[in-house]
């Protein structure tokens, strides 16, 4: 009888314990869920669908019409902003009073309502950490003024919202997501070639007009993307290589900043006898084009008018010798990819073939005395940059026209890891029983983001690039609330 008494008490305690370790693992569980699970995911849906809404009307129409749709979004949550002399948005909660002496958090994202659609769950993302309470140290969310992508808002953004302590990390979106400390170096350059006109002397014009081309920002994939400039470099080439007698008389690229521009129109004077082979040739590339670029551009147009009437003929065209040193120049400025060789000191990661950088020609004007071709060039570092710099210096001087470099900013490193190595033990402690990936990739940006601008404001502030895509962009924005909440203690994780 004692041994079932003693039986009985001695399953009973180990129910009482079961129980207990139940108990408390459930206890943990919603303590857990409660501090990895902060971003309100049904919210950050609706928002991201919202933007996604507007597709079908056309998008955004301006840069104030994205930035009113911003502010009305915090409007309605009743959030303090402020936009600043370069249209930037910023939004700053003070820290909460046990967090007073915690590194203020800085999360930065460039807003371009001409990629707005594209970039609707980067949006999303920076407008849910913005709009989000949370027990923390200081928190800063700046939206970027980055219309035509020359980085405006950024360029002109405060040092004081980036003190040395701060811990900042810059918001993108792409295919991939990975987390960086390392982006290209980039610059603006120009070449001046020197223009003269005179009077009309050939009998036929033909206006060539190609557009319904979407802009959007330049990078590593410029071979997949419609270039107007160069499309009127291989006009004018075709022109001087079969020894054509023709006059150009005008031409306007719409260029859209440091975007891919967006439009070509030119006009040029020919004799009649040149024009059936010159048109032609156009009609093989416009098949080309069509091929290439009709389904993806559904406003694409590549179209030609040939004109005999006189009273229709422009006043003037340029001299055969400014028409020949253009053709020259866009024929001999590689627009494209330049990659590591065999003879190239490679750095670690990168291997023979890898691309080091790129140049592309962003926009052709003219004044009474010059006609201006600007190029956007990116690599991996100065000294990669100054080579494709040098190659259009080359282009220019072979000509006799200047070049000139306008704008540089050096790569961006950041040799400090404590931000980045919190990150990735933070993403991998909220994600490990999850369903997801609990890795967050390290890579180097193989393009310009505006770290290197920030780390110029700011040298001694921790930087990070956090690229979103996708399949990650709830959990990361998700990882960013959870930083900014514990600052990597994962102790109360």
């Amino acid at each position: 009888m004692s041994n079932i008494i003693r039986r009985h008490k001695y399953l009973t305690t180990i129910i009482l314990i079961l129980l207990i370790i139940v108990i408390g693992f459930a206890i943990y569980s919603s303590y857990r869920k409660e501090h990895v699970s902060i971003l309100d995911r049904t919210e950050f849906n609706e928002l991201n669908d919202s933007i996604l809404a507007l597709e079908e009307t056309g998008g955004f129409e301006s840069q104030a019409s994205l930035r009113d749709f911003i502010t009305s979004w915090a409007d309605s949550k009743g959030l303090e902003y402020k936009i600043d002399k370069y249209d930037n948005i910023i939004f700053r909660a003070p820290a909460v009073e046990r967090k007073k002496n915690v590194s203020p958090s800085v999360v930065c994202v460039s807003y371009n309502y001409q990629t707005a659609i594209q970039n609707s769950r980067l949006l999303a993302s920076a407008a849910m950490i913005a709009g989000t309470e949370l027990d923390s140290g200081k928190k800063t969310v700046i939206f970027f003024n980055d219309e035509q992508n020359d980085g405006k808002g950024y360029r002109g953004i405060s040092k004081k919202l980036l003190s040395g302590k701060s811990k900042i990390i810059y918001l993108d979106y792409g295919a991939s997501s990975y987390l960086s400390t390392e982006s290209y170096a980039r610059s603006v350059s120009r070449i001046s070639i020197p223009a003269a006109r005179e009077e009309i002397k050939c009998d036929t014009v033909v206006k060539v007009h190609i557009g319904g081309i979407v802009s959007d920002e330049i990078n590593t994939g410029i071979s997949k993307h419609p270039d107007p400039i160069f499309a009127f470099g291989t006009l004018l080439a075709r022109l001087k290589s079969k020894s054509t007698i023709y006059q150009l008389a005008d031409f306007s690229v719409g260029s859209n900043g440091s975007m891919y521009p967006v439009s070509l129109d030119a006009t040029f004077v020919l004799n009649s006898y040149s024009v059936a082979s010159f048109t032609k040739y156009i009609d093989n590339r416009i098949k080309a084009w069509n091929k290439a670029y009709g389904d993806d551009y559904p406003d694409f147009e590549y179209t030609y008018e040939v004109i005999d009437d006189p009273a229709a003929f422009p006043e003037s065209a340029y001299t055969s010798a400014t028409a020949s040193k253009l053709a020259n120049v866009l024929y001999t400025v590689k627009s494209g990819s330049y990659k590591f060789s065999k003879d190239d000191t490679i750095p670690e990661g990168r291997e023979e073939g890898d691309s080091y950088g790129f140049n592309f020609m962003t926009g052709l004007t003219s004044d009474d005395e010059h006609i201006y071709l600007r190029m956007l060039s990116q690599a991996y570092d100065a000294g990669y940059l100054e080579r494709i710099n040098s190659d259009n210096n080359a282009a220019a001087s072979l000509f006799k026209c200047k070049f000139a470099v306008t704008d540089s900013i050096e790569k961006f490193t950041n040799d400090k890891d404590s931000l980045s190595r919190t990150l990735i033990q933070t993403f991998y402690k909220i994600n490990d029983i999850s369903g997801i990936s609990s890795v967050l990739e390290m890579e180097s940006d193989n393009y310009f983001t505006p770290c290197s601008y920030l780390a110029a404001k700011s040298a001694s502030a921790d930087i990070v690039h956090l690229r979103l895509n996708e399949r990650r962009a709830a959990n990361l924005t998700n990882l960013i609330l959870v930083y900014i909440s514990t600052k990597g203690n994962l102790i109360s994780l």
